[in-house]
């Protein structure tokens, strides 16, 4: 026995659309909630590094100069 497809009435497909598009809203609000979060994160990571990085090169009994040269990689180094 073959089976048809089944009629979906246009005020229930009308409704079904409407969930969907509800769904969808929340799921933006809450992608962008987290993308903010993400973005905090990342700048409250970066401050630290920066404060940590001042931090050692203050305590450094090196220059600032040859400290510098040196991440650059442009300090010549004797062995």
């Amino acid at each position: 026995m073959a089976r048809g497809r089944r009629r979906v009435n246009t005020d229930t497909l009308d409704e079904k659309i409407e969930q969907q598009k509800t769904a969808l809203e929340r799921a933006k609000a809450k992608y962008e909630t987290e993308k903010e979060t993400l973005a905090e994160l990342i700048k409250l990571r970066n401050e630290m590094r920066k404060e940590e990085s001042m931090e050692a090169v203050i305590k450094s009994d090196h220059s600032y100069a040859e400290i510098l040269a040196f991440i650059r990689g442009s300090g010549s180094q004797e062995e």
